[in-house]
């Protein structure tokens, strides 16, 4: 969402036209799902990825149409039985996925609300409910609904069929495309990316960070030395926070907030794990060994009334377990670790999710299909 969000901002400042692509339906495997998005700007920079970067060349001499008619348009690429290869793309995807390209004017009501979707989905759980086209053209909803979590309200939709849709997609925050005669509603939920707040820049944060904003996370770095935490070392972190040893900095955390604590100093990482493990957030890692963490927690004060409950999302030690043996390595687990909380994922091999690949059962089975 945030280079999207950039890339907007650039384009408006610019007074630019561009395109907003939205996957609105998928069937069968593809390499990205509903609600993926890319941006095609009028000097032909294209931001984000709806495919492996196989139909976004093609999508651009769409985008041009756009631009210049000022109407959304649906496209549609069957990959499935070779259907690919009438694009010339021979992905073989085994999939099709249909997306919705929507013009982007600065100043426009239209793209003024696109761009306040995403700036607020950085920060907020949020759902931006499009109509694409309805059976009603008198109706009184409005073209795009945007409706954040915390302060949701059904108020502002008025058609019952949609405000049902929305009540039974918002409990497992399930994108996708509604359709019902001639409605066609697309719902697009976002949940924000972590904001990974680091304690201690020494030089194994480095790497981190840089994993981190790879990820197109927002991430800050807190340390009392102020040789250690500059551009210098940290030139594409989010925020530089020079902290006076002993105390914490005034900061704004939720679920959203992912913090990794890696001072290489027991007393500051005491006194840091003292101040946030009763504060509800979605991930806390310590760097170091489990000896270690029971150390600290026993000169916690308030340790023996943290619940398991609370304790949840406090790994320690950090990472998924890959045998990492450099500070880069080390890095990626903890990235990893913190994508699969971020996701749900469960942390293990894609091959053991499906099984291992039998080739000889394989080959019966499609053997099996042929007699």
């Amino acid at each position: 969402m945030l280079p999207i969000y950039k890339e907007m901002k650039r384009c408006r400042d610019l007074m630019k036209k561009g395109v907003l692509g939205t996957i609105i339906r998928t069937e069968g495997s593809t390499y990205q799902k509903a609600g993926a998005k890319c941006f095609i700007s009028e000097d032909g920079f294209i931001t984000g990825l709806v495919s492996g970067g196989c139909v976004e060349g093609d999508l651009g001499e769409y985008a041009k149409h756009v631009m210049e008619t000022g109407n959304s348009k649906k496209v549609f690429y069957d990959f499935r039985d070779g259907g690919d290869d009438l694009w010339g793309l021979g992905l073989g995807c085994n999939g099709s996925i249909e997306i919705y390209l929507e013009p982007f004017y600065p100043m426009s009501p239209s793209s003024i609300q696109i761009e306040e979707f995403f700036s607020r989905a950085l920060s907020s759980s949020i759902c931006m409910i499009t109509i694409i086209s309805s059976d009603n053209p008198i109706s009184s909803e409005k073209e795009r609904i945007i409706i954040e979590e915390e302060n949701s309200s059904h108020n502002e939709i008025k058609d019952e069929r949609i405000k049902n849709e929305y009540n039974k997609r918002l409990k497992n925050n399930e994108t996708g495309l509604y359709r019902r005669e001639e409605l066609e509603v697309f719902f697009d939920f976002v949940i924000p990316s972590p904001h990974v707040i680091v304690f201690g820049a020494g030089p194994d944060a480095v790497p981190l960070v840089d994993g981190v904003k790879r990820l197109n996370w927002r991430v800050s770095v807190i340390d009392h030395r102020p040789e250690f935490v500059s551009g210098s070392h940290f030139p594409d972190a989010d925020e530089l926070i020079l902290n006076k040893r002993g105390t914490l900095p005034e900061m704004t955390l939720n679920e959203h907030s992912f913090i990794v604590i890696m001072t290489h100093h027991f007393e500051q990482d005491q006194q840091i794990l003292s101040e946030l493990l009763k504060v509800k957030t979605g991930y806390i890692g310590i760097l170091g060994p489990r000896k270690r963490t029971y150390q600290l927690l026993e000169g916690i004060s308030n340790a023996k009334d943290i619940s398991e409950q609370e304790l949840i999302n406090f790994y320690s030690p950090i990472g998924l377990d890959i045998s990492a043996k450099t500070p880069e390595e080390i890095s990626y687990s903890i990235v990893t670790e913190m994508i699969n909380v971020h996701r749900g994922g469960n942390g293990i091999s894609l091959k053991m999710t499906k099984g291992p690949y039998i080739w000889e059962q394989k080959r019966e089975e499609e053997a099996s299909l042929t007699t």
